[in-house]
């Protein structure tokens, strides 16, 4: 019995996620912002949640290798929207942090991902918008120890 859920869910995410990723969360307009790529915006939004990581904690949550994250960081470091800090107890860690200029950059994708989204879901009346919010919910919920 638990094989044949197991097997049905593995089913309905892979129609899902390819829908969700072509027609409603399309990465290359959803993160969208001036002249970076999508990395580079998720970087943003991690610090912005996360207030500072090391470079270490930044690969493993994008999963992006180190040597592939330096030169996302550097990028945005020398654009003024990220600093680097050197840890006060141990001096061969960095910390890397949001500067004002990178919140300001944040705030500016939240405007543009809602009224992204918003036109996404312009489709759905309001009883399905509010039902699709409260799955997402309770998927988020279900899988909060992987996410």
């Amino acid at each position: 019995m638990r094989e044949q859920i197991v097997a049905q869910i593995l089913g309905d995410f892979l129609i899902l996620v390819p829908v969700l990723n072509k027609k409603i969360l399309r990465e290359n307009d959803l993160y969208k912002l001036d002249d970076l790529y999508p990395s580079h915006v998720q970087i943003l939004l991690l610090l912005a949640k996360n207030k500072q990581l090391t470079m270490s904690e930044i690969s493993k949550e994008i999963h992006v290798i180190n040597s592939n994250l330096t030169p996302l960081v550097d990028k945005l470091i020398k654009l003024g929207y990220l600093k680097r800090q050197p840890s006060k107890k141990d001096r061969r860690v960095v910390h890397i942090s949001l500067t004002a200029g990178g919140k300001k950059q944040v705030e500016k994708h939240k405007v543009y991902a809602v009224a992204y989204l918003t036109e996404q879901f312009e489709k759905l009346d309001d009883e399905k918008l509010k039902a699709l919010e409260e799955h997402i919910n309770a998927i988020n919920g279900i899988l909060s120890d992987y996410i």
